[in-house]
């Protein structure tokens, strides 16, 4: 779960910084020039509406619209109980180009917002941070139109029953689409003098969704627990690592610490060295990227190129907590100084900078200064020059300055080993470290002296529970009693502090103040931080509160039907409760849950809590088994559950049967609403991931590869009538670009990657024009075997793509496709034939 997730009333994976109001407005003019229309003479703003006290980026993007907007919440759910009016549902996210356009186009028009605030309560929803939100509402749409995308745009009665739903709604009507307007009087007219088949119609649909949640739980997804979950998991992992760079997959790329944690374990099992290669690589990349700060510590959340060295600056705890651990472990495994100093490097930064003074962990460190990305970390050479002076010539030689893209200065890196830069410069690792550090404090302290990122000082059950368990491995492996008083404190706090009147646990503390009732991950996620302090000291005081938790976890989210937990309690008046099973920046709940299950279970002897994991893991076996890549933390559950001790089963391989999904639609009062459903293009299929729309195929240039020759391969994407991807560059920063990545387990350097030309998109229900592929595209890159690659040797090359599809309403959730492709390379005498010429050119 993300930032915003973890700060607001919901759930859901971190896709974009998390931003305060001032950053927003000080973006505004430059990402949205209609915003002058919204401001005063003076520059301020016309209207400030409740969404400027979020963080949510997509939230704020609306926070001087005229519409009276509110955050979801109880205020808005009153007062539509209260007025008896039903509610507008806009959910959304950041990259979404028709989420922006409707923000631009509808909701800053003063007379569109005046129609929304008499007849609506309007709530708006970042689909990032509460997915079982966007999960049940994007349901109701799918039901009503058949498809589905964003922004969704849902009609809801007070009590949150949906009745009617679509997605981008223009300002005005435009070629059978019906614009906002219309919408708004059609439903406000329904809503006085039909009512009783708006509310037979709201019964319908929340009686299907329901129906569609049960028949998606876990039980539709059970099947055996065996090794070939995990197996299938390694070999993907194996298939998309970064040979050059570490990591898996191409840019962004984000700390794997989830996957880098379950080879390390197949590694434990198998002694497979390559598995031990793959993490030792990818963390010390990390470590010597720009990803890493170099000065104070601690990790970016994720890098914006394929070599670590630019990222994205804002600093979650979250990352820091099971980077720490995961340093650590590989540490214990190799012996690797650097792996147990980048550790130690990430604990210094957490105790300095993100510790509470009354204990516990603050949430976040944000990436910008002044309404600038990365301002506090980058440096020029001059700048350093200034600072450290003759000794700068030194610390030049290990540290280089990676450019940002966009604006001046660099971020600090490292090009090399220590060790490596050791050797250049003719003197020992240890010398060089010693006479680099007073450098690096002195850069430190003058960076120290401008301008701070904003320090979000919510502190989160959840995070917290993951950095206590961190903090108390790192006194477990290394025997830091600071890091132990670290973690007791923290554990002290937030056992103490995170209740309510009624001592329940709760979700956020701030200042004195609790807020909102904790999820089921957060009770999984104390839990996991105690069971690491009982690890660590042996306190039965840690197990017995871990136990008390384990048991209000299951009391409150088990699903005895199905097996599996609820994301919430039930006691959120929603229409149907969702599971969410799906690794994302932290562990799912779900697959926590079976790890503090297991553990319990073996240390106390208590089968019950054996079985529940078991039926956990069981539950979505059958989604593990589709989706390895999104369940690396439930599959180190899977592989500790049938290894407990690298070897022995818990039990027998279970299977679970249960009736399969069944698709459904539900009429949309027709009669009543003919005149707003529009005549949109593919309407018979229920649509929100933008695999399905895109067809690609892998290509290579040659039946055989020849060592130190070049070659090419090739991704053809066929996209669906209609529909289109974003072009390489995109129109937009806040964008998806459709991109390529090359991996090999053979030795392969890629040297470029030729993206075609794009066409212009002009939709009439948008302003500006937009650089799309649609029809069918070729993307070609040009490789170099290696000279040493051996001689009728076979490998693989595996084509990673990823693009956004959207058609003229609305955009769908990207998508992120592998193409392997077999190669061979060239016997000694052999001359390979050119293939698919249509694509490559003749010789």
């Amino acid at each position: 779960m993300g930032l915003q997730a973890a700060l607001a009333a919901g759930g859901g994976e971190y896709r974009g910084p998390g931003r305060g109001p001032a950053s927003r407005d000080a973006h505004a003019d430059e990402v949205h020039p209609h915003s002058q229309a919204l401001k005063n003479p003076d520059g301020s703003w016309k209207y400030t509406n409740r969404l400027a006290h979020e963080i949510s980026p997509y939230l704020l993007l609306h926070a001087h619209n005229p519409v009276d907007w509110y955050p979801w919440g109880e205020e808005a759910l009153e007062r539509a109980r209260e007025e008896d009016k039903p509610i507008f549902l806009s959910v959304g996210y950041s990259t979404c180009y028709w989420c922006h356009v409707m923000e631009r186009l509808v909701f800053s028009d003063p007379q569109i917002a005046a129609l929304m605030n008499q007849w609506f309560v309007n709530i708006k929803v970042d689909r990032e941070e509460r997915p079982d939100l966007d999960e049940i509402y994007m349901t109701a749409t799918q039901l009503i139109t058949g498809g589905g995308g964003w922004p969704n745009s849902v009609f809801l009665t007070p009590d949150l029953r949906p009745f009617y739903a679509g997605t981008y709604f223009p300002p005005e009507d435009r070629f059978n689409i019906p614009g906002f307007p219309k919408v708004l009087r059609s439903l406000r007219q329904i809503w006085e003098e039909q009512r009783p088949q708006v509310e037979q119609q709201a019964d319908q649909l929340t009686a299907a969704i329901r129906q569609s949640q049960e028949a998606q739980g876990a039980a539709a997804d059970s099947g055996a627990l065996k090794q070939a979950l995990v197996d299938e998991a390694v070999q993907r992992l194996k298939g998309r690592f970064d040979n050059t760079h570490g990591g898996f997959g191409g840019a962004p790329k984000f700390p794997p610490d989830m996957d880098l944690e379950l080879l390390m374990a197949e590694y434990g099992r198998t002694g497979e060295k390559e598995l031990l290669d793959i993490v030792t690589h990818t963390l010390e990349q990390m470590a010597r990227g720009g990803i890493h700060d170099h000065l104070g510590g601690g990790f970016h959340r994720y890098a914006t190129d394929s070599r670590w060295r630019v990222p994205h600056f804002e600093k979650m705890l979250y990352n820091q907590a099971p980077l720490a651990k995961v340093y650590l472990q590989a540490y214990q495994l190799t012996g690797r100084e650097e792996l147990r100093q980048t550790a130690e490097d990430i604990f210094g930064f957490v105790s300095q900078v993100m510790k509470a003074p009354e204990g516990g962990f603050y949430s976040a460190l944000d990436s910008e200064t002044d309404g600038i990305e990365g301002k506090y970390y980058l440096w020029t050479e001059e700048e350093i020059r200034q600072v450290l002076g003759e000794q700068a010539d030194l610390f030049l030689k290990v540290y280089g300055l990676a450019p940002m893209p966009e604006g001046e200065g660099a971020v600090l890196y490292m090009p090399r080993s220590l060790e490596e830069s050791a050797g250049i410069m003719g003197m020992s690792e240890a010398a060089l470290s010693k006479e680099l550090q007073p450098l690096k404090e002195t850069l430190l302290r003058a960076r120290q002296e401008r301008p701070l990122p904003l320090l979000d000082t919510k502190i989160l059950t959840a995070w917290n529970g993951l950095m206590i368990d961190a903090y108390a491995y790192g006194y477990e492996v290394l025997g830091e009693e600071a890091y132990l008083q670290i973690a007791r404190q923290a554990a002290a706090l937030v056992l103490e502090r995170l209740r309510d009147g009624e001592g329940q646990l709760q979700r956020s503390f701030r200042e004195g103040t609790v807020k909102y009732a904790a999820y089921q991950e957060d009770y999984a996620f104390l839990a996991r931080g105690l069971l690491g302090l009982y690890r660590a000291t042996e306190d039965a005081r840690y197990l017995e509160r871990a136990e008390e938790l384990a048991k209000q976890m299951v009391e409150q989210f088990w699903d005895e039907q199905q097996g599996g937990f609820y994301l919430t309690s039930g006691t959120e008046n929603l229409i149907a409760r969702t599971k969410s099973p799906y690794d994302s920046a932290t562990p799912s709940g779900n697959s926590e849950a079976a790890h503090v299950l297991l553990e319990l279970g073996r240390i106390n002897g208590k089968q019950d809590y054996l079985d529940r994991a078991r039926r956990t893991m069981q539950a979505f076996a059958g989604a593990m088994q589709r989706g390895p890549g999104e369940f690396s933390r439930m599959m180190l559950a899977v592989e500790k559950f049938l290894h407990p001790a690298l070897g022995t089963a818990v039990g027998q391989d279970a299977a679970g049967t249960a009736p399969a999904a069944q698709e459904q639609k539900v009429s949309s009062l027709a009669a009543l609403l003919s005149n707003l459903n529009p005549s949109g293009k593919g309407a018979d299929t229920l649509l929100t991931d933008s695999a399905a729309l895109v067809q690609a195929e892998p290509f290579v240039s040659a039946d055989r590869l020849v060592p130190g020759e070049t070659f090419q391969v090739a991704a053809r994407l066929k996209v669906t009538e209609h529909w289109h991807i974003n072009a390489n560059p995109a129109s937009f920063d806040f964008l998806i670009p459709t991109t390529l990545q090359v991996n090999s387990d053979l030795p392969v350097e890629v040297l470029s990657v030729d993206y075609p030309p794009s066409a212009e998109l002009k939709s009439e229900l948008a302003e500006e024009s937009l650089a799309v592929y649609s029809g069918e595209v070729v993307i070609l890159a040009t490789l170099r075997l290696n000279a040493g690659a051996a001689p009728g040797s076979k490998g693989w090359l595996r084509l990673q793509l990823r693009y956004q599809a959207c058609d003229d309403r609305r955009c769908l959730a990207p998508a992120q496709v592998e193409l392997p492709l077999e190669v061979e390379v060239a016997g000694r005498g052999e001359h390979p034939t050119s293939l698919h010429p249509e694509l490559f050119g003749a010789e």
